[in-house]
């Protein structure tokens, strides 16, 4: 049985859209940055406002990009990019 022009055709259009697909998803897992947390080392007491534990946090190291308080009793957690 012979494969036909139009099989033919439509396999390399199918396997074409299939590789665009993968490489598009692995471009973008890529640029994903995973965020981790660590302890501020410069927020003292209880920290109960997000927007002062962050504002300590970025002024603690410029490669912070936030924080956040967290835990029973609460403390403050620096974000950064992993």
């Amino acid at each position: 049985m012979a494969v036909s022009r139009k099989n033919l055709s439509a396999v390399a259009a199918a396997a074409a859209v299939l590789l665009l697909v993968v490489v598009v998803a692995e471009m973008a897992s890529v640029g994903a940055a995973d965020t981790c947390r660590h302890l501020s080392g410069a927020f003292h007491g209880l920290c109960t406002w997000d927007k002062h534990c962050a504002d300590t946090c970025t002024t603690e190291s410029s490669n912070n990009i936030g924080g956040v308080c967290d835990d029973t009793l609460p403390r403050c957690y620096c974000l950064s990019n992993c």
